[in-house]
């Protein structure tokens, strides 16, 4: 019985050191000949993958092995490996990263919100719906878990301004305060009550898609303790439990379907870019998969999701509940008090500073570079340089880099006539503080790994593997990988899962002559599905922080959305993908041995 505490405490790190050793005939070459590098490549493939889905070691350290194993077994040289860990995916990436961190440090987030939910008003459902509109509208270009972690305490604060008004509205008609907001250093969050029955929800996971330098940062910030508000939400009344529910839930999974719509949206689309790039390198597949090629396909998707995921929240959580009990609880009070509590806050943010004109003006420039260099229904202003000299992360770094030279305050002289301290919008000690290296080692891994696949050989057994699928129709196959990977990202990483699938499917499309992107798309699309679990990504795990919801409320939205987004995404494909990536052809930028049948029927 002794030995099971210690099992308890050190399974991570005994599992850790048992995999490699139980794997170790993958590395001999008497067992496999002339395919033994394509066996070992596999050997740290299946490594890499256990440790992400069990996260046995830190992931975005698990990136690294690749740069261990592969030289020490003959797979590549070191230098071949770790080329891959800055390529220009990466370099894309990071661009984004900084146009993200100069979003927040200038507080233009919170006036965007409030904005947003003074013209949507202050019904509970429009006011979800307006922090929908703006979680998905941030995600599109800045982290996921960012957005969330930005959004929720607007979220929360609104939702215990409208409890508070649930709770007092009958003995008092007096004028609202806004509850204040503070952080917490321990990774919970309360909510004061009565003392038996105040809610701590701990949360201790660690994730790679963050914009902070780890996920404890952006829990931190997320996290808020309400002074005096003397809400205990079992006290509630069902309504007012719902609308709680409802409002931070939408945050997270606004944020989730938002950054599925660009290419540097969420880390998964970025791993399929990468990979991408990293599989077909040629003039013809980098015309075929820009930003904006990618945004005409995604884009419309993600707006049918979210308004979709809207209108499910609000059958869930406001219709349904009325349809059981057919009694209305709303006063119109409640409504015209928050309205002026919209009011009140964005105009304690007083007019718009130049910080914040800057860092917006930056952003739509980055976003229209990306949009034009290569739009594919005119030439891009990339056709003014060296042909194939220049990708999207060219303007991601330019705009990166003016984000340190451009003043936080516009350059005038006062009414005292001195010139303003020269500030820049970003600085070096918040890019120290707060940039997210985790994510630059997890994709540069997956990177890595892709590398290493195609370099050993590995591809070709897989091809050959694969093949005992082509019986079945290519339709079939995208709706089973979506609804694989749809799952699976409920129980690990998004980013490891894209990592594992996306190369295994390339093969599969290759070895039956389907448009690769047929597959791809679907798979990493899928990875932004992950609606179900707290556990499931960062988003959901910061509103569960939050100590409105069970993890029973989380399944009971998520599952029914998992479901509806897959079918959205798989009917987006036969449509705007086809539209936009021909991928009823198998294309010319893709490898044409073995492959007659150039056109494939659903």
């Amino acid at each position: 019985m002794s030995v099971l505490p210690f099992l308890k405490s050190y399974w991570k790190t005994l599992a850790a050191l048992l995999i490699p050793i139980v794997l170790l005939p993958l590395v001999l070459e008497p067992l496999f000949g002339d395919k033994i590098y394509a066996a070992r490549c596999g050997y740290v493939m299946i490594i890499m993958g256990s440790y992400w889905v069990l996260e046995l070691v830190a992931i975005p350290i698990t990136g690294l092995l690749p740069a261990i194993l592969f030289p020490l077994l003959g797979v590549q040289k070191a230098e071949d490996v770790c080329i891959n860990y800055f390529k220009d995916s990466v370099m894309l990436f990071v661009g984004g990263l900084l146009v993200a961190m100069a979003v927040e440090e200038t507080n233009l987030h919170r006036r965007i919100a409030l904005r947003v939910l003074l013209i949507v008003g202050a019904r509970p459902y429009w006011i979800m719906a307006g922090f929908m509109i703006v979680s998905a509208g941030l995600s599109m270009f800045i982290s996921n878990t960012a957005t969330t972690a930005m959004i929720l305490p607007i979220a929360v604060a609104v939702t215990v301004e409208l409890n508070r008004h649930a709770v007092t509205l009958q003995q008092s008609r007096s004028t609202i305060e806004m509850t204040p907001i503070q952080h917490q250093s321990s990774n919970s969050v309360y909510i004061e009550g009565s003392e038996e029955e105040s809610k701590t929800r701990p949360l201790d996971q660690s994730f790679p898609d963050s914009s902070a330098a780890n996920i404890a940062d952006v829990i931190e910030k997320a996290e808020a303790q309400f002074e005096d508000a003397e809400i205990n939400f079992k006290s509630l009344s069902p309504r007012q439990q719902e609308i709680s529910k409802a409002l931070v839930l939408s945050v997270a999974y606004a944020a989730s379907i938002g950054g599925m719509a660009t290419l540097t949206g969420t880390l998964t689309n970025v791993i399929f870019y990468g990979q991408f790039r990293e599989q077909y390198n040629n003039a013809a597949a980098r015309e075929e998969l820009t930003y904006a090629s990618f945004s005409f396909f995604a884009l419309p998707t993600m707006i049918i999701c979210l308004i979709v995921a809207w209108c499910w929240l609000t059958f869930q959580f406001f219709l349904f509940p009325y349809l059981q009990s057919r009694v209305s609880e709303h006063d119109p009070e409640i409504d015209r008090n928050m309205k002026q509590m919209f009011r009140r806050k964005f105009s304690e943010l007083g007019p718009v500073r130049f910080a914040e004109m800057s860092a917006l003006a930056l952003f739509l420039t980055l976003v229209v570079l990306w949009f034009f260099r290569a739009p594919g229904f005119m030439a891009g202003w990339d056709t003014g340089f060296r042909q194939h000299f220049i990708t999207d992360a060219t303007p991601a770094v330019l705009i990166g880099f003016l984000l340190f030279l451009w003043p936080r305050q516009i350059p005038v002289r006062g009414t005292d006539g001195k010139w303003p301290k020269y500030q820049a919008i970003l600085t070096w000690k918040v890019i120290a503080r707060k940039f997210p290296w985790d994510v630059v080692l997890l994709l540069g891994g997956s990177l890595a790994l892709a590398d290493g696949v195609e370099k050993s050989g590995l591809t070709d057994v897989l091809k050959g593997v694969l093949l005992t699928l082509s019986s079945i129709p290519p339709l079939g196959i995208c709706a089973i990988l979506a609804l694989i990977v749809t799952f699976c990202t409920e129980f690990a990483s998004n980013s490891a899962i894209a990592t594992i699938f996306i190369p295994l499917v390339i093969q599969l499309a290759e070895g039956t002559c389907v448009n690769p992107l047929y597959y791809m798309l679907p798979v990493t699309i899928s990875c932004s599905f992950a609606f179900m679990f707290p556990v499931a990504t960062p988003p959901n795990a910061i509103v569960f922080s939050s100590g409105f919801l069970r993890v029973i409320d989380m399944v009971k939205a998520g599952v029914v959305l998992n479901f509806v987004c897959m079918g959205i995404m798989i009917g987006s494909l036969h449509t705007f993908g086809y539209w936009v990536f021909h991928l009823d052809q198998y294309p010319e930028w893709a490898p044409q041995e073995n492959c007659t049948a150039l056109q494939f029927h659903n």
